[in-house]
């Protein structure tokens, strides 16, 4: 796991890198003089942040520090709420709006010096971070990975999505798949094309009565007759579910083809189709899912 082998190699802050320093993301993590802002958590910080970026191929652009989170810890008498900041949020890139604003947490990181003990119940020890950790998770409806380091011993966890959506150890992370390496292999992808109408190639294919009717209606492989009689779900509750998969689908069309005309990127749709077997398969187009 790369995850391990800490040397501390920044606890000085003038060892960054500048791609690191400079970069608008990672401002939080100093003070005007250059200094951290917190000098026994922070070099932790930064270690970790170049081993997502150096090892699994998150961007930069989809992370972001010191995240202020609004969370309940433990039980309190008249609802009491807490203030906390995560120290690391990753986004899922893949999830924007149309001026490419992301707010889908994917990873969160809390970070804590390296002096303290692996199950400590000192203050500010491992006890308290992993609750703190936990706080914020299941204040993020997204949220599915989570890691706990103080440099010297780090814990990867991913969450259950299913009740009570606990935190489960795992060995290690998948690589992270950005928007940008996604569109590279994707088999429906929105592309710049000055020959198409507004310079833009969908990939799309207009849906047609007859497809309508063979992919969604009543025919033995449509999404209603499947969900009727396979699934048991009444008429028009199978009528809901298509609505909303349609629903997603249109806003999933309609996002990335406005961040394409916006960033002038390639950009891959977040649902896929391929071809396995000579059948065919719903695949959600992501890594570390």
């Amino acid at each position: 796991m790369p995850f391990s082998d800490f040397t501390n190699p920044y606890q000085n802050p003038a060892n960054i890198p500048q791609k690191y320093r400079q970069h608008i993301n990672l401002l939080k993590l100093f003070k005007a003089d250059g200094s951290y802002v917190r000098p026994a958590e922070d070099p932790v910080t930064m270690w970790a942040l170049q081993i997502l970026v150096e090892e699994y191929g998150v961007p930069l652009e989809a992370m972001e520090l010191e995240l202020n989170s609004d969370f309940a810890e433990g039980t309190y008498q008249s609802g009491r709420r807490y203030q906390g900041r995560v120290d690391i949020v990753v986004y899922d890139d893949r999830y924007a709006d149309s001026i490419g604003n992301l707010d889908v947490a994917f990873i969160m990181v809390e970070a804590m010096e390296p002096s303290k003990k692996v199950g400590g119940t000192e203050g500010e020890g491992w006890v308290d971070h992993l609750n703190r950790l936990n706080a914020y998770m299941s204040a993020s409806p997204s949220a599915r990975y989570a890691i706990l380091t103080s440099g010297k011993h780090t814990v990867i966890y991913r969450r259950d999505l299913e009740y009570p959506r606990k935190l489960e150890i795992i060995g290690d992370l998948q690589k992270y798949e950005s928007a940008r390496e996604a569109a590279k292999h994707s088999f429906y992808t929105v592309i710049l094309n000055p020959s198409e109408p507004d310079g833009i190639q969908t990939g799309l294919t207009p849906l047609t009565r007859d497809k309508f009717r063979e992919v969604l209606g009543d025919t033995r492989s449509g999404c209603h007759s499947i969900l009727r009689d396979n699934e048991g779900l009444q008429p028009q509750e199978a009528v809901d579910a298509m609505v909303k998969f349609l629903f997603a689908k249109w806003y999933d069309e309609q996002a990335t083809i406005d961040l394409v005309k916006q960033t002038g990127e390639s950009r891959a749709y977040v649902f896929n189709v391929i071809a396995v077997c000579s059948s065919v398969r719903y695949k959600k187009n992501a890594g570390m899912i």
